[in-house]
């Protein structure tokens, strides 16, 4: 299915943007520590496109991260890629950004657990598992703080992301051994990842509806209930 495929990541202040014919990446540009996703994503993209000589009528497939993760950026991605499909009418598929980022270790025999800063103390993380190059979700997108990331780890997992960067040394301590550091290049979301885990949709033909909001993960009642009763601060 040799499709051109434009994905844009921006769930954190670590933008990145990428031109792909089906599943080979043709280019990807990163910027790290964005401080405005919406000042930079159109032009971002347009750079990528001018130097691959890749007018914007030959894009065939949009794809977008759609969270948990920053409020502004995610939506400035999600109105953006509205936007382009709204004039176009291409297709557009929605990423969970969590499970986009699985895809950096596709050939992990170990559980892999990305891991993204939340609030304060807190991270957002998932665990996925892949078996016969097909990708398992084990857990469930979930908040809280890190104890509560480290209770969920069973067995030797692989780590990643901003809040395993953020957390290593105490995540390191607590589980040891079962604590297994992902590789560099996964430690931020990447647009081609999230390009990658678009593309079974694309073949499906399961495109984003009418009414897209970013994916935020929300503790549940119970839990909030127990963090005021325990005096601490819940988001």
């Amino acid at each position: 299915m040799p499709m051109k495929l434009l994905a844009v990541e921006t769930a954190t202040r670590y933008q990145s943007v990428a031109l792909m014919d089906g599943p080979i990446l043709l280019a990807e540009k990163s910027q790290g520590n964005c401080t405005s996703h919406a000042s930079s994503l159109i032009p971002a993209i347009q750079t990528l496109l001018d130097s691959l000589l890749c007018p914007f009528s030959a894009i065939e497939g949009l794809a977008v991260s759609s969270g948990p993760g920053s409020f502004t950026g995610l939506r400035v991605g999600l109105s953006t890629m509205v936007g382009f499909r709204t004039v176009t009418g291409v297709p557009l598929v929605t990423v969970p950004t969590l499970e986009a980022m699985a895809w950096s270790h596709q050939t992990s025999v170990h559980p892999v657990c990305p891991i993204l800063v939340a609030r304060t103390n807190e991270v957002y993380w998932a665990q996925f598992q892949w078996k016969d190059g097909c990708m398992v979700r084990l857990l469930e997108d979930r908040v809280g703080t890190i104890g509560e990331m480290m209770d969920s780890i069973r067995r030797p997992t692989v780590l990643f992301g901003e809040g395993w960067l953020r957390h290593q040394h105490v995540i390191m301590d607590a589980l040891g051994d079962g604590a297994i550091g992902g590789a560099e290049e996964s430690m931020h979301p990447s647009a081609y990842h999230v390009g990658l885990a678009s593309l079974a949709a694309f073949q499906a033909g399961k495109f984003a509806g009418s009414h897209i909001s970013p994916h935020y993960v929300q503790r549940s009642e119970a839990e909030v209930q127990w963090d005021l009763k325990r005096g601490r601060t819940s988001p």
